[in-house]
């Protein structure tokens, strides 16, 4: 079902949540989200919805998302925050896997086929242009990069001749082919194709593979 697109004024988050409870809180918010536009489509999201799905009252939810849009808003960016945080926990778990390895697993979570990514399907890419301006766009793409290059400056066996402008561009050919297959949904057999492909890709583009 296609999502209803949202209309303007898009208001953002309240606040981001800081202090244990309050992420528990928001994390739980999410997650009705997700259940509610995954089982009964995007239209069915609704404040007084997800307040029902969690057991907080609306009141709580209104703490921290003004409307539905703000909510929508906080998604995305938790999707992108939740990427960030999981490429460097992976890598801080093994800061010594080697070149080649370590670029695979940057474009397998990238591509969000790790098997831990949190839902982000089509229709939410459909709703995203309303509450994403420009800037926002741009300040992913700046700190999922950064990320990028923070990881692989730390990785051992990097060829010469590899720069970090190197680096954004295979990042950015990820991202971008990520998000058109988003677009446009192939099988999940032609999405298993396309993320093997796109790894060895990377690697030749960054290490000769």
């Amino acid at each position: 079902m296609p999502a209803t697109p949202l209309t303007p004024p898009v208001a953002r988050p309240l606040k981001r949540p800081v202090q244990a409870r309050a992420r528990f809180t928001v994390q739980a918010i999410y997650d009705g989200l997700v259940r509610i536009w995954l089982r009964d489509g995007p239209d069915a999201v609704t404040m007084k919805a997800i307040a029902a799905e969690t057991g907080f009252a609306v009141g709580t939810l209104y703490d921290y998302f003004p409307n539905r849009a703000a909510l929508l808003s906080g998604y995305v960016r938790h999707c992108i925050d939740d990427l960030i945080r999981r490429l460097e926990a992976d890598a801080a778990a093994e800061p010594d896997l080697p070149w080649g390895p370590r670029i695979v697993r940057l474009v397998r979570m990238t591509c969000g086929r790790d098997g831990a990514a949190p839902c982000f399907d089509h229709d939410m890419l459909m709703v995203e242009h309303a509450i994403a301006e420009e800037k926002h766009h741009r300040r992913a793409y700046e700190e999922l990069s950064a990320a990028w290059l923070r990881i692989l400056e730390a990785t051992p066996g990097r060829p010469q001749g590899i720069d970090a402008a190197a680096i954004r561009a295979a990042f950015l050919t990820v991202l971008g082919t990520r998000r058109y297959v988003l677009l446009v949904e192939p099988t999940e057999t032609e999405v298993g194709d396309w993320a093997g492909r796109l790894e060895r890709i990377c690697l030749g583009a960054l290490a000769g593979g």
